[in-house]
């Protein structure tokens, strides 16, 4: 069970996404629900997967800090723009670790790592394999997905085949690479990715 605590800080932050962008809070609520499918075919117990859905929708709380005109772009970030974009996984734990709630300082771990990849190519540490988070590597995966499936100012939504062969295989610019993942999720979507497909399309965007 979450703690009265941890549920009030998740309102409150949930409500200024909702008021900054209702894309934001949409996208955390599916990643949060994809992370709660995989994590449970992953094995998590139930009180893990309470755990794990509250930290995933929250693991972009960071980007309360970025600029509109970074965060809403129509268009590829300059380089600039791009780190400025990259802060808000330390600008997330920063927000939840001011709390002595284990949940929301959970959740903060998450927001730290979830852009750390397996390869060791990810920010803000270059975390690599296991020294990552098991959670935050399927925060990662999920996000992701539901990232490239999703409409954004500066792209058309992709569709869910598309998206799983690209995750699997890699894109022509090498931006997205099988490298990036725990090999053990990809090994559960290549499987059966259906699922995937069938929690991004019950949530409307």
């Amino acid at each position: 069970m979450l703690s009265e605590r941890a549920i009030s800080i998740r309102d409150c932050l949930s409500t200024a996404e909702r008021l900054r962008s209702k894309r934001l809070l949409g996208h955390e609520d599916r990643v949060g629900r994809l992370c709660v499918m995989l994590g449970g075919i992953m094995g998590f117990d139930p009180g893990h997967l309470i755990r794990l859905r509250y930290a995933a929708g929250l693991h972009d709380v960071g980007k309360l800090a970025i600029s509109d005109t970074i965060l809403n772009k129509p268009g590829r970030l300059d380089p600039d723009e791009w780190e400025a974009m990259r802060q808000h996984s330390e600008f997330g734990y920063q927000i939840l670790r001011e709390t002595n709630d284990p949940t929301v300082l959970f959740a903060a771990d998450i927001a730290l790592q979830h852009h750390e990849c397996w390869d060791g190519s990810g920010y803000p540490a270059g975390l690599k394999g296991d020294a990552i988070m098991r959670e935050a590597r399927i925060v990662g995966l999920c996000d992701i997905y539901d990232a490239m499936r999703e409409e954004r100012p500066y792209k058309a939504p992709i569709s869910h085949e598309q998206v799983v062969h690209t995750i699997l295989h890699g894109d022509a610019r090498g931006r997205t690479r099988p490298s990036l993942f725990d090999p053990e999720l990809l090994a559960v979507m290549e499987a059966d990715a259906e699922p995937f497909r069938n929690v991004f399309d019950a949530v409307p965007g």
